[in-house]
């Protein structure tokens, strides 16, 4: 488990796949991820048993304490297409609870899961993608230490029009560098 002040990254479990099915059926959710098709509950199911076969993605759930004492289950990230040999990889988030974004939960757990994967995972580079509408998303990466290093030009076709995808990038001394406080 990774612990922050308000955000935990656990493991993913079965018991995730209701609210796992909610949020990849949203528009409002899928329109910021290259997810378009409607996820089943068999697709769903597969993926979580194909989880342990994966070598090149490590998965983690985003909860937060309730308080009763139990945690609510708010997102999940991972690092995805692990390159061994380079030591890159690149990472995704969703803050799937709508009541949940836009309250700092998605920045703090991905500066838990960067931590992560330099400092545990041995990463030496972490790229991700996002579009030139997803504003929130842009400043919370910056604001993680992303710097933004290209755009695909009209790369995607969401909601009736083409928009950039936007690739961002941090490296291992940079996140140090910034974290050294």
């Amino acid at each position: 488990m990774l612990r922050g002040k308000r955000v935990k990254l656990g493991p993913v479990k079965r018991e995730y796949i209701e609210s796992f099915l909610k949020w990849f059926n949203d528009p409002e959710i899928t329109q910021n991820l290259m997810a378009f098709r409607p996820m089943t509950r068999m697709a769903e199911e597969e993926w979580m048993e194909n989880l342990k076969n994966r070598e090149n993605d490590i998965y983690f759930s985003i909860t937060i304490p309730k308080e009763d004492g139990t945690e609510k289950l708010i997102g999940n990230c991972g690092i995805h297409r692990i390159d061994w040999k380079n030591r890159v990889g690149e990472v995704g988030i969703t803050i799937g609870e709508k009541e949940c974004q836009n309250k700092g939960y998605g920045t703090e757990a991905m500066e838990l899961l960067i931590d992560y994967a330099f400092k545990t995972v041995n990463l030496h580079r972490i790229e991700l993608y996002t579009y030139d509408f997803n504003i929130g998303a842009l400043k919370s990466y910056k604001k993680v230490g992303f710097i933004e290093e290209g755009r695909r030009r009209q790369f995607v076709w969401i909601n009736g029009s083409y928009h950039d995808a936007i690739l961002m990038g941090i490296l291992a001394e940079e996140w140090r560098e910034k974290n050294k406080k």
